[in-house]
């Protein structure tokens, strides 16, 4: 009891001690009040800003040139998703062909010239025949470059935004050009050069790299490609992606091959011939087996036919039988025998595995997405739409496919802030577990501002049309 008076006492004497030395202060300050200053954005600083918009983009279109990982020259024309997928057009030996990727696979159609110029498909005078005009499951080691993962815009952004470049002074104060039309900075980095629209928000318009990529398979170089957001297109792009990818019912195999075997021409008369082709599925899963034959008779052609079988089983035999009845055949048939001479026909073909078809439920979701409704706000979901506001103002609408968007969209306040000279604040719109419906409601809240405003969000690059 004496140590809890003791105590007592003491905390007493502390506090009469303080009162009295306080009493005789003021709270009155003198001066007047300086806001502080705001310094202005570094070069970094806006580079990164840029790199960060681009990384967000639902879709980009890239038109250009590299050279491969095998050491060969493509052009290309594609449209690359923020989960992947691939659509568009390359070129290689000045021969086209189309390209999709669906679930991480690369399909490619093309003329025989292509598959003929492509090193990995076989050789000899019949080379890529075969293949032609048709959709062929192709590994992308063949083709030497990796679009569905080396060029979505996450991917592009986070590589380029480790690239040592010169980050000192504004980014405004630099020389400027034109490419293609557009006033532009050069940025020069270790590797090449990135060009960023001379104005605000400077969004990443072209990148021209001496080497990109980080496996030897897939590691391109003297990449030199225009760059254009294509968000506010989402939809539409995957509209156009599942129509294409309905025909991969019957796209071929390039790695999976069976054993041919015999072949022999039977029943052949006034109206048809067939075409019997054996073979043996020498691969450890069951396939199914395409032939189509090419006809030709006195050299002249008379068609084609088709067929399908299997599944056949590993390591059992199997045959198809080809029928042509063309007009040409039968025209063919009685002319050879009421014309003296010889009169040869014959057949091109060959056996080829098809391939599994691929799933096309999330290419149709993202087909048919409609906007998040941000009336029905949710707060967790796969993607997350938010703005960013100062002053009462929109500065930005954006996408992030992390729960971790607030981190995200914390970076960006110090770029709102030297741009605005005000407070920014963040704040989530809507989540969704759909990204076409994510995406769907920015290009509609972006649209929406512009109609209001005549102009995007100061701050606005993806999904802004300009």
């Amino acid at each position: 009891m004496k140590r809890a008076g003791r105590g007592w006492f003491r905390l007493v004497a502390v506090l009469s001690a303080l009162v009295l030395v306080c009493a005789s202060c003021s709270n009155a300050v003198s001066g007047s009040p300086v806001p502080g200053t705001i310094p202005p954005l570094t070069a970094a600083e806006s580079i990164n800003q840029s790199l960060l918009n681009f990384g967000e983009s639902g879709a980009v279109h890239y038109k250009g040139s590299l050279t491969s990982a095998s050491d060969e020259k493509l052009g290309f024309e594609v449209t690359v998703s923020a989960a992947g997928e691939v659509l568009g057009q390359i070129t290689l030996s000045d021969a086209p062909a189309n390209i999709l990727v669906i679930n991480k696979t690369l399909y490619v159609k093309a003329p025989a010239a292509f598959w003929a110029a492509l090193r990995g498909i076989g050789d000899g005078a019949g080379k890529g025949t075969a293949y032609a005009d048709r959709w062929v499951k192709l590994p992308s080691v063949l083709l030497g470059v990796e679009f569905a993962e080396m060029f979505t815009p996450d991917a592009v952004s986070q590589d380029l935004a480790k690239q040592p470049t010169d980050g000192e002074g504004a980014l405004a104060d630099r020389p400027k050009s034109t490419e293609s039309g557009v006033e532009v900075i050069k940025v020069p980095l270790d590797l090449g050069t990135l060009y960023l629209a001379a104005q605000p928000p400077h969004g990443l318009t072209k990148i021209a790299l001496s080497k990109y990529g980080k496996t030897d398979n897939t590691r391109v170089s003297d990449l030199v490609v225009d760059v254009v957001d294509t968000s506010a297109n989402s939809t539409a792009f995957y509209t156009d992606l599942a129509a294409q990818a309905g025909q991969l019912v019957s796209a071929v195999d390039a790695l999976t091959t069976v054993q041919q075997g015999t072949h022999r021409f039977e029943g052949c008369g006034a109206e048809s011939c067939s075409l019997i082709v054996e073979f043996t599925n020498t691969a450890k899963v069951p396939v199914r087996v395409h032939v189509k034959a090419d006809w030709t008779g006195d050299n002249a052609p008379l068609g084609a036919c088709e067929v399908q079988v299997g599944p056949v089983a590993p390591g059992q035999p199997g045959s198809a039988t080809c029928t042509i009845n063309s007009p040409e055949w039968v025209n063919f048939w009685q002319r050879a025998h009421s014309v003296a001479g010889t009169h040869p026909w014959n057949a091109v073909f060959a056996p080829l595995v098809l391939a599994e078809a691929p799933d096309l439920e999330q290419v149709t979701r993202q087909a048919q997405a409609k906007p998040a409704d941000p009336k029905e706000r949710r707060t967790e979901g796969s993607h997350y739409v938010y703005v960013i506001n100062y002053g009462g103002k929109v500065w930005k609408y954006g996408v992030v496919a992390s729960r971790y968007w607030r981190d995200h969209a914390t970076l960006q306040l110090r770029t709102c802030l030297a741009a605005n000279q005000a407070v920014c604040t963040f704040e989530l719109v809507t989540a969704t577990d759909n990204a076409g419906s994510a995406y769907a409601l920015e290009n509609q809240l972006v649209q929406k501002y512009q109609a209001d405003n005549s102009g995007c969000p100061a701050g606005q690059w993806v999904s802004c049309k300009r």
